[in-house]
């Protein structure tokens, strides 16, 4: 019987594996960014508080650099080193997520008038829980990356895997509003962990690690408190001296947690205006799936140009560029005289407003094709200048930070365009737009100083990456 393909032995499988392995982490973001936050808004929560919503579950992925030392330092040798950790966080994954999806709350009203949304505390607290196994899987697959990805490679495989995560948010996104019509939201929603569980196949099946010799093959170390005390210990130095004593960690640490170019977007603002321009369940996934594949080849595309012409110039070109239909839109609504969300209907739907949807649209899609062709590009810059000892550690704070950023951006968009007697900042769409694109272009000042480490030679980066590369060990 011949023996199943291993993807990481060619070039086509790598790239199609990391591909496969982010649609994986693109699955439940689109799911509650989309379908849940779209569920929500029609439900009449205000955008504050599905922001706070959003916000909240994304937490974990801000401080998933925790789980980085136990990736990077502990593994059952009978497995593969990252593998174990993605099969058991995609389990994770998957339970809570089906839990996650049979405790979607309802809503009532109260004596006042005021509407109650009921389990709405243990729904959040499930996706949470869901998000820790998530940012613990997206650890270890970012972690196999760096070990398996020639440096050639990286660029490339970037976008392809943003491209995938992008693949996944449309298919747990439109893929759910679309089929919602026929099966209703519950029924509908089960597409996510059903696609996990292929997903997960493919990696048991098809995915082995070659297995990098460290001192512990030669000579057992003991696996006493002490020695893994001291172990962690070394390696949290390490981590400490690369992150606050070295110019790349220090401006690499303040380029992450500043937004890349425009995000309002593609965050909450987005989620509140499209259903209030009277846009039903059907176009909102028709727009997100259509965006979705701009998104996804551009995303590619920008991998394949930063290989040519260089992470930082690409890099600014494009995110600078996503700022140009934020404040196109933001001046469109502006003209229009939409300040702010109008109040829905007593059925919970909006009046159409064909003109903006048109501008919605275009500002979309525009926005699509410069927000892919950055995407990959920055998680490639971030690769570049990881120190390979603590790899798994180093590339995951700053996704974490990137991730942080995402977090406070869903709050204070949430906040901002939540009306003042709502508990929001009142402030109008245009206003919105403006700050998110001065945010926006902060990282232009500080990217010129990042730079990237001399290049490695192919085949030095598993070498580089294994554990035995602490301190004291060569």
């Amino acid at each position: 019987m011949p023996s199943a393909p291993n993807l990481l032995a060619s070039r086509k499988g790598r790239l199609g594996g990391f591909f496969c392995l982010y649609i994986a982490e693109g699955l439940p973001q689109g799911f509650t960014a989309t379908a849940v936050a779209l569920e929500f808004k029609r439900m009449g929560m205000t955008g504050a508080a599905i922001g706070v919503f959003l916000a909240t579950i994304m937490l974990p992925w801000a401080w998933k650099w925790i789980v980085g030392p136990l990736v990077d330092n502990f593994h059952l040798k009978q497995f593969g080193r990252r593998k174990q950790w993605i099969v058991a966080a995609h389990v994770g994954m998957v339970v809570t997520l089906v839990a996650s999806i049979l405790l979607f709350p309802g809503v009532t009203h109260g004596a006042d008038g005021v509407k109650i949304y009921t389990g709405l505390g243990l729904f959040t607290g499930m996706l949470l829980l869901h998000n820790v196994f998530s940012a613990c899987q997206d650890v270890a697959i970012d972690a196999l990356a760096c070990t398996a990805l020639p440096v050639e490679e990286r660029g490339v495989a970037n976008g392809l895997m943003f491209a995938g995560a992008q693949t996944g948010a449309a298919l747990g996104g439109a893929g759910v509003l679309y089929l919602k019509a026929s099966f209703g939201f519950t029924l509908a929603s089960f597409i996510v962990p059903v696609a996990l569980v292929a997903i997960m196949g493919m990696v048991v099946l098809l995915i082995f690690e070659h297995h990098i010799k460290t001192p512990d093959d030669v000579e057992p170390a003991p696996h006493t408190p002490a020695h893994v005390g001291k172990r962690i210990g070394s390696y949290l130095l390490l981590l400490l001296r690369v992150f606050f004593t070295t110019k790349r960690g220090i401006i690499g640490l303040i380029v992450a947690v500043l937004p890349c170019g425009g995000m309002a977007l593609s965050l909450t603002v987005s989620t509140v205006l499209a259903p209030t321009l009277g846009m039903h369940d059907k176009e909102i996934a028709d727009l997100s799936l259509v965006s979705s594949v701009v998104f996804t080849v551009c995303c590619m595309a920008g991998g394949f140009l930063s290989d040519r012409f260089g992470r930082r110039l690409t890099l600014s070109v494009f995110a600078l560029a996503t700022i140009v239909p934020t404040l196109w839109m933001g001046w469109k609504l502006h003209e229009a005289g939409w300040h702010t969300p109008p109040v829905a209907s007593a059925d919970g739907s909006w009046p159409k407003h064909e003109a903006l949807i048109s501008a919605w649209w275009i500002a979309t899609m525009v926005f699509s094709v410069f927000n892919g062709l950055m995407y990959g590009i920055r998680t490639a810059l971030f690769m570049d200048i990881i120190e390979p000892r603590v790899a798994a550690t180093h590339f995951t704070a700053f996704m974490a930070l990137l991730n942080l950023t995402t977090v406070y951006s869903y709050a204070w968009q949430g906040m901002a365009v939540t009306s003042v007697a709502a508990g929001g900042w009142g402030l109008t769409y245009l206003q919105i737009f403006a700050i998110d694109a001065a945010l926006g272009s902060l990282f232009v000042f500080v990217l010129p100083f990042l730079k990237p480490e001399a290049k490695q030679v192919s085949g030095e980066i598993n070498a580089c990456t294994s554990p035995a590369a602490l301190p004291g060990s060569g």
